[in-house]
């Protein structure tokens, strides 16, 4: 599933919500919860660690933006009973899979480590150019050996 599949999925399953739990929304309202869903995904997904608990304050940011009205900071865009049902949804369907989406879209990370010891030199381009030149005039001398 890709991630437009799984958001269109998420917001399809919101809007299917018999009408008495999902409190009436209307059009602006639920584009605005799409929205938040989305950036809600981007920020889980934006890092490989484990962040469900920065991601469910990072929510309850969005929605506290658009459930007061402070403008220009943040407008009424929800009643009390509705945010306490987008929650209730959010926390039921998005964070209850939240490893899941996270294993599923988060970029794999491949980390390669190399090690320098500080005792040792370091093998340079040159020493390892001559340890070949010299493996190789080992067996040249070592065949001109075995024809005669």
């Amino acid at each position: 599933m890709t991630r437009t599949a799984f958001m269109h999925q998420l917001c399809l399953n919101f809007s299917l919500m018999p009408s008495g739990e999902n409190n009436g929304f209307d059009e602006v309202q639920t584009v605005a919860f799409f929205s938040l869903m989305k950036k809600l995904h981007g920020a889980c997904i934006s890092t490989s660690y484990d962040n469900m608990d920065e991601c469910f304050q990072y929510f309850k940011e969005l929605i506290l933006c658009h459930s007061v009205q402070r403008p220009p900071w943040s407008i009424e865009l929800y009643s009390a009973v509705q945010v306490r049902a987008m929650t209730k949804y959010v926390v039921d369907t998005f964070f209850h899979h939240f490893h899941l989406y996270k294993y599923a879209f988060t970029s794999k990370m491949i980390l390669d480590i190399k090690f320098h010891y500080d005792d040792k030199p370091q093998q340079t381009r040159e020493l390892r150019e001559l340890a070949v030149y010299s493996d190789n005039e080992v067996e040249n001398s070592e065949q001109e050996v075995t024809t005669e």
